[in-house]
């Protein structure tokens, strides 16, 4: 089943008479369930591709489908609800809220959306982190790890389609690094989850079950792991 289809998608900035093309003309699919790893060098277009994705920055032409709707017809006030039923995002940088509780602050977005999420739901997702005795805490609190992991359980609350994870690790030391890569597969292969992750570690992104490498603007190369699927 398609989860995303990214149709003919460019995004060109201009200063003055200087006019830079961040994204030429990208193409591509993702299934549902898919653990896609986009790499690049910096400047690549990498981060600005996962923003349109995303819909937190708007194409300068193209189309990106999620759910076979394509958010970029939607109003700002639609996009918004869509935005918060169906994508989740985990960005390099926390953007906790330190004045409220590690329970607080995975429950947000439901809160934004009037939701309310059953004690059983938020239990099992916070023993799902690792961060059981810590619901009280506050981020300051937290190592770094421990606050990515809250920002993990943020951006899974409303049980979006589709995580969108913008260099989730570049804070982080090895050992956190890979514990959240096995988080992140974990609700991959527990929750369903749809994962498109941009990285600069080549490592990391060969856990993925795809990787799509870009330069210039441009996707130059898009296959499949060989990495066991389980």
């Amino acid at each position: 089943m398609e989860m995303l289809n990214v149709k003919n998608l460019s995004k060109k900035y201009v200063n003055g008479t200087y006019e830079f093309w961040a994204l030429n003309n990208i193409n591509f699919k993702v299934n549902k369930g898919e653990f896609v790893a986009i790499i690049g060098p910096s400047g690549c277009g990498k981060s600005t591709l996962l923003h349109l994705l995303a819909g937190l920055d708007s194409p300068s032409s193209g189309s990106v489908y999620i759910n076979n709707q394509n958010i970029y017809e939607f109003s700002d006030k639609e996009l918004i609800v869509f935005r918060r039923k169906y994508i989740g995002v985990i960005y390099q940088f926390y953007n906790l809220v330190p004045v409220l509780s590690v329970k607080e602050n995975i429950l947000l977005p439901a809160l934004f959306d009037g939701r309310k999420v059953d004690d059983k739901r938020i239990h099992d997702l916070i023993k799902s982190l690792g961060l059981t005795n810590k619901e009280d805490m506050f981020p300051n609190d937290l190592s770094g790890g421990q606050q990515q992991r809250v920002a993990i359980g943020r951006a899974l609350i409303n049980k979006p389609k589709i995580l969108f994870c913008d260099e989730p690790t570049g804070n982080l030391d090895s050992k956190n690094t890979n514990y959240v890569m096995k988080l992140l597969r974990f609700c991959n292969k527990r929750f369903k989850q749809t994962i498109i992750m941009v990285t600069h570690d080549l490592s990391l992104a060969k856990k993925a079950d795809r990787v799509i490498e870009m330069c210039d603007g441009m996707i130059i190369k898009d296959e499949y792991s060989d990495r066991p699927k389980h």
